[in-house]
């Protein structure tokens, strides 16, 4: 006979049992995907980039909202992320960002029904190859590298050669035509000379009767340029409600998608001279309160914010005590006025009047507002709210 759970485990909320999730605002994700759509000319196609688990926000359920909510399609970093959308039942278009080494899984991306990026002579043949085994047309998309460096055709007699072949093949669709801003936050005139090297491609590319969509705007260049919006833009930072803009965060009016919360789960009164936590970093200078909360850098809270980030309880800032563990740390909670177990503690988001950004805890780590995101742990419960 199958063993019952405890009394009162079926109360639990969310069916977890550690009290420290991301909740995710589905109202918040829509509004500002639907202030990007306003941003644009009527008939330019978004692709909502919802790579690396929609940068920690939790990609399957944000695609699916994306989907209903009308976008073109969705851009994953790999054939394992767009495979994990097909096995939850989303039937939009996915294009792959990756360059598909080894090329024998675009067999894999074909199978799923993946839109892979080709970025190589190599990888078109590959492609060709596959489309003649399975007698299938096969859709992809050109990467060009007009000064990210990263991966892509490099724009000029290289470009021109892979298209020439592309042109000549009839196996094979290029539906659509790509590059990548580097600085589009940060550097207008490099910005201009990217999209410069992307025209002269795509106006050779026109010119040779090839029919595709080009697509270069990130978040930044979307609110940067119009003239970069093309045929079609791939938002990804803005989508969340974070800033791409390091030193302009109300350049545009979005909202933070993500709140981090926990709860005090320890509480005791110390003494002045106490020291908290590992290398005794941090004394007691006055009889104090300290919480523990089980939160550490597993779940993604970095320990070089120990002794430096700030978290909410009660509406009120509280310091971050000593070292941060690995699975949990404590606060200093002694101006907290009937402060409790149980009680909510905000890492990110707001409470009361006081709110906690991403940004805050980048500016500590020396960082930017997508690497906090996209570093909270798996093992974060996302709750969409």
């Amino acid at each position: 006979m199958k063993e019952q759970p405890p009394a009162g485990s079926k109360k639990q909320s969310f069916n977890f049992f550690r009290p420290n999730w991301v909740e995710i605002d589905k109202s918040d994700f829509l509004f500002n995907l639907k202030k990007i759509k306003e941003s644009l000319k009527k008939d330019t196609k978004v692709l909502a980039v919802i790579k690396s688990n929609a940068y920690g926000h939790g990609g399957i359920e944000l695609a699916k909202e994306a989907v209903k909510a009308g976008i073109y399609g969705i851009g994953v970093s790999s054939i394992e992320e767009g495979i994990s959308f097909r096995k939850a039942g989303i039937k939009a278009r996915i294009l792959v960002f990756g360059s598909g080494y080894p090329l024998e899984h675009l067999a894999v991306a074909t199978f799923w029904d993946l839109i892979p990026t080709i970025s190589s002579l190599q990888g078109l043949h590959s492609l060709s190859q596959l489309a003649r085994k399975y007698r299938k047309k096969l859709e992809f998309h050109l990467k060009i590298d007009t000064g990210m460096g990263r991966v892509g055709v490099v724009a000029g007699g290289n470009a021109k050669i892979i298209l020439d072949k592309i042109a000549a093949n009839n196996d094979i669709e290029m539906s659509g035509i790509y590059t990548h801003f580097a600085v589009a936050d940060t550097n207008p005139s490099y910005t201009q000379l990217q999209l410069d090297k992307f025209n002269e491609v795509i106006k050779y590319a026109k010119k040779l009767g090839l029919k595709f969509i080009a697509h270069a705007a990130n978040t930044a260049a979307i609110f940067s340029s119009r003239k970069t919006h093309l045929d079609m833009v791939r938002p990804g930072i803005g989508l969340y409600g974070l800033s791409p803009f390091e030193h302009s965060q109300q350049k545009f009016k979005l909202k933070p998608v993500l709140s981090w919360k926990t709860k005090i789960i320890y509480l005791k009164k110390v003494p002045s001279g106490f020291c908290v936590s590992y290398g005794r970093t941090f004394v007691t200078n006055k009889a104090s309160v300290i919480a523990t909360v089980p939160v550490g850098y597993a779940d993604g809270y970095a320990r070089v914010m120990s002794n430096k980030a700030d978290v909410l309880v009660r509406g009120k800032r509280c310091p971050v005590a000593g070292r941060i563990t690995m699975d949990m740390m404590m606060i200093d909670v002694t101006d907290v006025k009937g402060v409790s177990i149980g009680d909510e503690v905000v890492l990110i988001g707001t409470q009361g009047k006081e709110t906690i950004k991403a940004e805050e805890l980048a500016k500590l780590q020396n960082t930017i507002n997508y690497e906090i995101t996209c570093s909270i742990s798996t093992r974060v419960p996302r709750i969409i709210v």
